[in-house]
């Protein structure tokens, strides 16, 4: 049940947006263990200078076309799948959108089962097809 919040340049196109939806949901998908129909993302578009970030530090060179995914899930990963959703997605979104490996940047966080709420004021209890 991971939440993903997503930070873009400003002007970036509908088509764009929905492929890199597209792209993120896959990778989660695929290598972070989540079900296919679990898909809760925010895309929030900045205009230059509303974004603040180092050009170089701890990678980079990073551009204007800079995106950082902000990731909040329902339970921890394996270091290894850590490693590899953030390989496939960078490599998804360069080779499927031309974004620079350098310009994606991801953060992740982990909750309990308590910190969520899907709907009438509900808490979320963990079931073993809901374990995203």
């Amino acid at each position: 049940m991971p939440f993903s919040r997503i930070a873009l340049p400003a002007g970036t196109t509908p088509v764009f947006r929905q492929a890199l939806s597209e792209i993120l949901h896959r990778t989660l998908v695929d290598f972070f263990d989540v079900p296919t129909d679990d898909c809760f993302q925010l895309l929030d578009e900045y205009a230059p200078g509303q974004r603040v970030f180092p050009r170089h530090y701890l990678g980079g060179p990073r551009s204007e076309g800079f995106i950082w995914f902000h990731i909040t899930a329902g339970r921890p990963r394996s270091t290894q799948q850590k490693h590899q959703f953030y390989h496939h997605l960078a490599h998804r979104l360069a080779s499927e959108l031309s974004v620079r490996p350098e310009d994606v940047m991801v953060t992740l966080s982990f909750t309990q089962p308590e910190d969520w709420s899907f709907a009438s004021g509900n808490a979320f209890h963990w079931q073993v097809e809901n374990d995203g």
